[in-house]
């Protein structure tokens, strides 16, 4: 009785949600796909005057935005998964097996995106239906986008071979990787006063040994 009062509110309203939400994904993707455009072009020109240290600072900024709109595309294909499935959805009064990924995938989503208010709305349909019981189908793949740590420093220069060859500049990251693969100088130091203690070591015990050899021969 309880799920058939639930039905007309569900139906409604998450169509709704799922429409106006899907407008506004295509919106954001335009604007982030200018931004990342903006940000390649500006490493792109930093490649060419040869400031490469300068473009691998930049790199950062692309890369948040790429993981970020990542997380968006995951959006979008959540929410193409309950529409997908949504006749279903109205008549079980459990989740389908087909959008149990996708629903606790977007009820995770809803906090994390601000200007999704859509799916804070599906959230509250989601859990008003279903419960919380769904947590274990979340998308692990989804969920580590979203707490990416920094990139490496070969994920960078990855980044930056890609954009040098989309732009077809002739780059060479030798002189970059050298610097950004030496050692630091407290490291340097160390190593090279382990180097000449061995070598005092080792010029000690030649040292020795010759004495030790003239001794023998002066017997």
């Amino acid at each position: 009785m309880f799920d058939l009062m639930l039905k007309p509110k569900f139906y409604s309203k998450c169509k709704s949600a799922l429409k106006i939400n899907k407008v506004r994904l295509e919106t954001i993707k335009k604007k982030r796909n200018a931004v990342e455009n903006f940000l390649k072009k500006d490493i792109a020109e930093l490649l060419k005057k040869d400031l490469d240290y300068n473009a691998y600072g930049r790199t950062d900024g692309l890369m948040i935005e790429q993981n970020r709109t990542a997380c968006y595309k995951f959006i979008e294909q959540f929410s193409q998964c309950i529409s997908k499935h949504f006749s279903l959805m109205q008549k079980q009064s459990e989740c389908p097996e087909e959008c149990r990924e996708a629903v606790a995938s977007l009820i995770y989503a809803a906090a994390r995106f601000a200007d999704l208010p859509e799916v804070r709305t599906l959230r509250t349909l989601f859990t008003e239906k279903y419960g919380n019981p769904l947590e274990p189908y979340l998308n692990r793949e989804f969920v580590e986008k979203l707490q990416a740590e920094p990139p490496r420093k070969e994920m960078k220069l990855q980044l930056m071979h890609a954009i040098a060859q989309e732009f077809s500049i002739e780059w060479d990251s030798k002189a970059l990787e050298q610097t950004l693969f030496k050692p630091p100088p407290s490291e340097q130091v160390i190593q090279s006063s382990a180097q000449d203690s061995l070598d005092e070591s080792d010029d000690d015990g030649y040292k020795s040994y010759r004495r030790k050899d003239d001794t023998v021969r002066l017997q």
